[in-house]
């Protein structure tokens, strides 16, 4: 009441207001609620008087636990009168905070009620259970030991419909009563009641006992289960076995839940000392194995074999029934249910040792029967359906730590005893394609593991690829008229080799799932089958090479004029998507290659060629080559590409800047195109011989050479005739038709230019230009006016002669001695003719050019990886100098022969010596 007008709160609302915090406190809750707001001080004042109330409270407790041992005989029972009674709302006995400080959280089966956590105000009072009448006396530990068996055995046996709170609470304080609050007899005749609960001689004693009695009572309990199991027999034993297991696993919870005091206290004291004593839900489950498992086993594990040859027979059956009962099995094993430590010893000897046994015996037979009956082939079907069966059901019943020995176990009887012979079926297989049965035998070896069952299939996957390889170019070479061009014998030969790669691949795709080393084994027959094949026999012939021969096929893609070498490709697939997926298979063979650097210095002058004479078929299509060798190669090999590329771009924008500065003073009335090219980018050469410009080409040449001079005077311009081309309008005095007039339109090179300008009115040495068919020119005379080489004239005059623009005195043949007149009476069914296509002498001359570039760049690319190698490991013996050159060099394969003179060469310019005591241990010399 004091506290009440101190606060201006009335002594009524004051004490049901601490009630309240009271029970919240016991239940974990917060003290406060939204509208139950009480002011600061009236919480920390109320704190401070229901301090000073419970040291009061436990003073008297003292003073009445010496009164009751001094009168004992007037209070003989009031230990269980002083504890607090069944939680029901209310608190019929004295009530200290530590009394419920050690309650557990209630198991999930306590009904909801007591989850709610109703208001103090809204739970009804329940009445005190009515008095049992009198019987023989009963020891405290009897009395309650008497209560706790009654709720354990409601526990087991209806442990699936739950129970209410209060037997959960009655039950809960009698393990706490049991434990910490019986009278023990001490010497003297006194006796002893702790007050604490620690007391390690009172708890010992009474925790054992406790301990014991449950123990006991549970093994009774399972006796019992296991004398009622025995009426029933194969799947109705397995199905009793699954419903008491289930029922039995949340009994264990609960009870262990309830006894939770013995297992904070005496267990745990008793485990620390090294006792063999554990806590209740191990018990439990112990007791099962022990009492109730170990009876029935024999009878279990039949049952539940004979359920699985059932469906392994294809019988229908509850597979589920399998897997709770294994699943026991495991849960059985454990030592420690609590923490989770898995043993298994149950599961592994009493179930799978077994069960792989059988299961080997089973399909031993069984393998034995399919054999006789059919074919390899079908035998292998039948395993691979069996043993997907097999992997379906263990995964779904079998503890994951035995997936591995089980499958282990059928593997070497159904795959393993057949090894030899599935092998064998693996070469027809690929003869046959039989893409499906591929997968099938891949999937079955590759259970073997890598060295046992697929180290096989490797070899003879990798032998097999390149033979069929070296025979789809062995039959395209065959083909004289195909191959009788370098644009078509690049094309079949790069068609047959992604024939057989793509073939192949979709069978590592479809059938091997893209196995690494299967893919490895693909990748080497692929690299010796392209490389060295019946068109790439010799080494000396760079035509032949097959890096040569894909730089070629990708120029016969990318070059106008080759509609032919454009496949068709997919149906509705535009020009450049085609175009596109042709070139993505032309790195694929790139790849392969062995010789990169001969396939890069061939594209180069091929895309030189083409940028230079315009015949890309689109610049989309050479950025995308471009981009394709950037992934594979890097962007060294690919910047030579792109700076050509920017020179030709500068050049279109130069020359238009030449047509407008000139438009008012050109010197000549033709169109004139020039493309300016950095040395150092292009693979172009000087002419090797002199030239002598016709009046009419050397006007524009010197106009054009002025105006270049004016922005970057510095710099020296290089004519390059040789790959200078133009188009001349002929006219011929004895033309007849539609030439007559128009006259026909040939494309020359500058050297022919040249030549054939002498044959004008205007500007000839010759003589008869009156007549009617034209001059007549010696041999001397066309080399004095053209100052070109005799070489050069001849091979230009006998092209001439041969395409009967030209007579000769000679029988039409070219010879120093001849002269050489217009054919007047020429004709032919073509109004635009090419003479300036390239001749078999300047390709040969070209390709061995190619060669000893090759060469050089070879021999400064081994050199330079010597002197980084010996740089960083400053001496090394001869052996391994070569190996590690080798490894060091990516873009071709050096011999051992070029790496030895490389080595001299460094030795003789300084950079190497040998050591003087041992001749074989090369020394860098910084």
């Amino acid at each position: 009441a004091d506290i009440g007008r101190a606060c201006d709160v009335s002594a009524d609302a004051l004490s049901e207001r601490l009630l309240k915090a009271l029970k919240h406190e016991m239940h974990g809750d917060r003290v406060l609620r939204n509208d139950e707001y009480v002011s600061m001080d009236v919480l920390v004042f109320a704190a401070f008087v229901l301090t000073v109330w419970c040291m009061g409270w436990y003073m008297v407790r003292q003073w009445s636990h010496a009164m009751h041992h001094s009168f004992a005989d007037l209070a003989p029972t009031h230990i269980l009168s002083e504890q607090p009674s069944a939680w029901n709302g209310r608190i019929t006995g004295p009530v200290h905070p530590r009394h419920f400080a050690h309650l557990p959280p209630l198991p999930p089966k306590v009904t909801q009620t007591y989850a709610k956590r109703r208001p103090l105000a809204d739970i009804t009072p329940v009445e005190p259970a009515a008095p049992i009448a009198p019987q023989e006396p009963l020891s405290d530990a009897d009395r309650i030991w008497s209560e706790l068996s009654v709720g354990v055995d409601a526990i087991l046996t209806h442990a699936e419909e739950g129970f209410e709170q209060s037997l959960y609470m009655r039950l809960y304080t009698g393990v706490y009563n049991f434990c910490t609050s019986l009278k023990s007899s001490l010497p003297g005749g006194q006796y002893f009641t702790p007050g604490d609960a620690s007391s390690t001689v009172h708890g010992s004693m009474y925790g054992r006992q406790l301990y014991t009695r449950l123990n006991d009572h549970v093994s009774q309990f399972m006796a019992d289960v296991a004398a009622k199991s025995r009426e029933y027999s194969g799947d109705e034993l397995l199905a009793f076995y699954n419903k008491e297991w289930i029922k039995y696993g949340d009994a264990a919870k609960m009870i262990h839940h309830i006894f939770d005091y013995l297992n904070r206290h005496w267990i745990l004291r008793e485990q620390d000392d090294g006792n063999n004593v554990c806590d209740i839900n191990t018990l439990m489950f112990r007791l099962w194995r022990n009492k109730f498992f170990m009876e029935v086993r024999n009878s279990l594990l039949e049952s539940v074999f004979s359920l699985m040859k059932r469906i392994r027979d294809g019988q229908v059956a509850d597979l589920n029934l399998v897997k709770s009962v294994v699943d026991s099995f495991v849960s059985l094993g454990s030592d420690d249910m609590v923490s989770g430590s898995k043993k298994m010893e149950v599961y592994d000897s009493y179930f799978l040792k077994p069960f792989i046994e059988g299961s080997r015996q089973y399909y031993q037979a069984e393998s034995e029967r399919v054999l006789k009956e059919g074919s390899i082939r079908n035998y292998m079907i039948w395993v691979f359906e069996r043993l997907k069966e097999e992997d379906d059901r263990a995964e779904m019943y079998l503890h994951e730590s035995s997936l591995r020995e089980f499958g282990e176990a059928l593997n070497k009887v159904l795959i393993g005893k057949q090894r030899a012979n599935l092998i064998s079926e693996f070469k027809p297989m690929l003869v046959a394609q039989e893409k499906e049965d591929l997968g099938r035998l891949y999937e079955l070896l590759k259970r073997l593991g890598e060295v046992m069952g697929l180290e096989p299939l490797r070899t003879i996957f990798c032998d097999f690829v390149q033979e069929a390889g070296q025979d789809a170019v062995k039959k395209v070479s065959g083909n004289q008229e195909a191959t009788e061009s370098m644009a078509n014998k690049s094309r079949l030969f790069v068609q047959a080799l992604l024939s057989v790669h793509e073939l192949y691949a979709g069978i590592l795709r479809d059938s091997f799932k893209d196995d690494p080393g299967l893919s490895k084994s693909l990748d080497r027959a692929c690299q010796a089958f392209i490389n060295e094949n019946a068109m790439c026999k010799k080494a000396e012939d760079t035509e032949a090479d097959a890096a040569r021969l894909l730089a070629t096929y990708c120029d016969t893609l990318l070059r106008k004029g080759n509609a032919n070498a454009r496949a068709a490709g997919e149906a509705g697939a535009s020009s450049e998507d085609n175009l596109e997926k042709q070139l993505a298979q032309a790195i694929c063979v790139y790849r392969y290659l062995s010789n990169f650097d001969v396939f890069h210095a061939s594209y180069v002058r091929f895309f030189a060629r083409r940028l230079v004479n315009e015949q890309s078929v689109s610049t989309h299509g050479e950025e995308t080559m471009i981009s394709l060798l950037k992934e594979v190669s890097g962007v060294d090999v690919t910047s030579r590409l792109s700076r050509m590329f920017s020179d030709i771009t500068v050049s279109k924008d130069k020359i238009d800047q030449f047509k407008e500065s000139t438009q008012n003073t050109r010197t000549f009335d033709y169109e004139f195109d020039m493309k300016v090219l950095n040395t150092a980018s292009w693979p172009f050469k000087a002419p090797e011989t002199k030239l002598k410009l016709p009046a009419e080409l050397e006007r524009a040449v010197d106009q054009y050479t002025e105006f270049f001079h004016k922005d970057r005077g510095g710099r020296r311009l290089n004519w390059l005739w040789q790959y200078s081309k133009a188009e001349i309008r002929m006219f011929f005095p004895k033309a007849t038709g539609p030439a007559a007039k128009a006259g026909y339109m040939f494309q020359v090179s500058t050297f022919q230019l040249a030549i054939l300008m002498l044959f004008n009115q205007d500007s000839g040495p010759g003589t008869g230009y009156e007549s009617a068919d034209g001059p007549t020119l010696t041999f001397d005379q066309i080399v004095a006016a053209t100052e070109l080489d005799k070489d050069i004239v001849l091979d230009e005059l006998a092209l001439f002669c041969k395409a009967r623009v030209m007579n000769s005195n000679t029988a039409n043949k070219a010879t120093e001695k001849s002269q050489y007149t217009l054919n007047a009476g020429f004709k032919s069914k073509q109004m635009r003719i090419n003479l300036s296509r390239a001749k078999k002498s300047d390709q040969k001359k070209e390709a061995k050019d190619m060669q000893r570039a090759v060469a050089v760049d070879r021999s400064a690319s081994i050199q330079a990886a010597i002197v980084r190698i010996m740089k960083a490991r400053k001496q090394l013996p001869h052996r391994e100098l070569i190996q590690a050159t080798i490894e060091n060099i990516k873009l071709f394969h050096p011999q051992v022969t070029d790496i030895k003179q490389s080595i001299d060469k460094l030795i003789d310019t300084g950079y190497l010596e040998r050591d003087e005591n041992t001749r074989d241990l090369y020394k860098y010399l910084a």
